[in-house]
């Protein structure tokens, strides 16, 4: 198959040499994966070969990865979220050209975007155009969903899994779907980070089990954590937690489910304590936790 590098604008853009620079440097970090049924893109997320991907392009527990340069290496599969349409696979290689993340907390409308992709058998595809909206949207099989960005860039059979960038080339996104307007889809690297925070290495550890509650707090109704197990000896037994207490927050920022708590634990800095905003009964207490770290293969 002849690879072809083309930047197709999906409006009235002029595409900068800088630009088309940012674009061959993101072109190193995506891949076309190969998965019996089907091809998709994907991302090198991380240099020793973590690579993200929709869920929906990966059927089974292995596929095949294809980098920039024709290495064909097995895939496989570590970790799945169906319903953020998300899939981890690890490949056996180092030095990989991994993607920058970037911050999907501050996307605003107008922002250009490039979209980055393998469609319809073309290797190396970069679209761009502008972000229209951040947030729920109507999609042609479910009626709404929420926490997506919204972009005119033009996506094809083979796009999905593959990186939204930034114009400084950092990922912003992970390529899904359409629209039932025909507007592209995205999921925010925020969510792919709490997606993979539980693949990290080195992983804090703070030995509790929870689950999402609702609390009533100065009048008001609000999401936290119920602490269902306390490990006896871990951090968060030193600390004096205790099973039945209910976790607000982790150092001043909400925590109101388990992508609030994994992505927490994506951004947490080895030996460094965290403050825990806690209700114990109907009490409101701080604790301070200092995780120790666990390394998982």
């Amino acid at each position: 198959m002849m690879e072809s590098t083309l930047l197709v604008p999906s409006a009235t853009i002029n595409i900068s040499s800088a630009t088309a620079t940012v674009a061959e440097r993101l072109l190193a970090s995506v891949v076309l994966i190969n998965s019996g049924r089907g091809s998709g893109s994907g991302v090198i997320w991380a240099a020793d070969g973590l690579i993200v991907t929709n869920s929906h392009v990966v059927h089974a527990d292995a596929a095949e990865v294809i980098l920039r340069d024709g290495t064909r290496l097995e895939g496989r599969l570590i970790a799945r979220n169906p319903a953020r349409d998300l899939a981890a696979l690890r490949v056996e290689a180092t030095g990989l050209p991994a993607a920058a993340p970037g911050d999907s907390s501050r996307l605003h409308v107008g922002q250009m975007v490039l979209a980055v992709g393998n469609p319809l058998g073309l290797r190396g595809v970069v679209t761009a155009g502008i972000i229209t909206g951040v947030g729920q949207v109507a999609t042609r099989e479910r009626t709404r969903l929420d926490d997506l960005i919204q972009a005119d860039v033009a996506l094809a059979p083979g796009n999905s899994g593959g990186p939204l960038a930034d114009i400084a080339g950092r990922v912003i996104g992970i390529n899904s779907m359409i629209s039932a307007a025909g507007i592209a889809l995205a999921i925010p690297v925020a969510a792919v980070q709490a997606f993979l925070a539980p693949q990290r290495k080195d992983r804090p550890y703070l030995g509790i089990e929870a689950m999402a509650v609702h609390v009533r707090t100065t009048g008001q109704e609000r999401g936290g954590l119920l602490l269902t197990t306390v490990e006896d000896g871990s951090p968060a037994d030193r600390a004096g937690l205790l099973q039945g207490d209910v976790v607000l927050g982790f150092d001043g920022q909400p925590i109101q489910s388990d992508d609030d708590l994994n992505l927490w634990m994506a951004s947490w800095e080895g030996g460094r304590a965290v403050e825990l905003a806690v209700i114990r009964g109907h009490e409101p207490r701080e604790f301070t936790v200092v995780p120790s770290t666990r390394t998982t293969a």
